[in-house]
């Protein structure tokens, strides 16, 4: 860690050297920047300021000044709250912790994020015969898609029956003479088919759009949809 971070001062030094002297643009610098950002072991992002040149990094909202080495001598960090002291310092100044003892830091944020997803996933860990969800949404445009391969494979078989056969001749009254010419046989079948395919597509594929919306709009006021899960017994 230590040799990284005097890798990426160094080549901070070269890289603001340069803009300084007007060899790359700003934008340039900037993207230079970006490049030299890292993230330690307790899962923070650092970076060097452009105009001060001190190392800070990223806490919730903020951006913080600190000594990324601090990560290595544990005086820095303190081991209790995790707030960035001084690297000279005892005592923390946050919390009051000694900073003298030594010792792996505790990774606080990894720890919350198994918390949450523990929380979030708690029937898995709890009951693995049993799970409950909750579908509060569905994508109008998967629905749409869903339906609508639906629709064209029924409009195919459907419009090749009706192409190839001599049934339904109400049906294409409406359509240009060529269309009704070839009704009856293996044209008609091939050219009917296509048409019902699109037709079926578009249609069932508005359908499917139009009932995901419905759903999510009555999700919104009632919560959602509670689906429950049992696993089966393994006989």
């Amino acid at each position: 860690m230590e040799k990284r971070i005097k890798k990426i001062e160094k080549a901070f030094g070269k890289l603001k050297g340069k803009f300084r002297r007007g060899k790359i643009s700003r934008q340039k610098f900037v993207d230079g920047l970006k490049k030299l950002r890292f993230m330690d072991d307790e899962g923070r992002f650092w970076m060097i300021g452009a105009r001060s040149s001190q190392w800070y990094y990223f806490e919730g909202k903020d951006w913080i000044q600190s000594d990324p080495t601090a990560i290595i001598d544990t005086k820095g960090i303190c081991r209790y709250c995790g707030f960035a002291n001084r690297v000279e310092a005892d005592t923390c100044v946050h919390c009051g912790g000694d900073l003298r003892k030594k010792g792996k830091l505790p990774s606080r944020r990894k720890e919350k994020k198994e918390e949450k997803w523990k929380e979030r996933h708690k029937w898995g860990f709890e009951d693995k015969k049993r799970a409950t969800f909750v579908l509060r949404s569905l994508n109008p445009f998967s629905f749409f898609l869903f339906l609508g391969a639906a629709g064209l494979l029924l409009g195919i078989f459907t419009g090749a029956f009706i192409g190839a056969t001599n049934y339904f001749p109400g049906i294409v009254k409406s359509l240009p003479i060529f269309i009704k010419e070839n009704k009856g046989n293996l044209l008609g079948g091939i050219i009917y088919a296509g048409l019902g395919g699109v037709v079926g597509f578009i249609f069932f594929g508005f359908l499917g759009y139009c009932n995901a919306l419905i759903v999510n709009v009555i999700s919104s006021f009632v919560g959602g949809i509670k689906v429950d899960i049992e696993r089966l017994r393994e006989k």
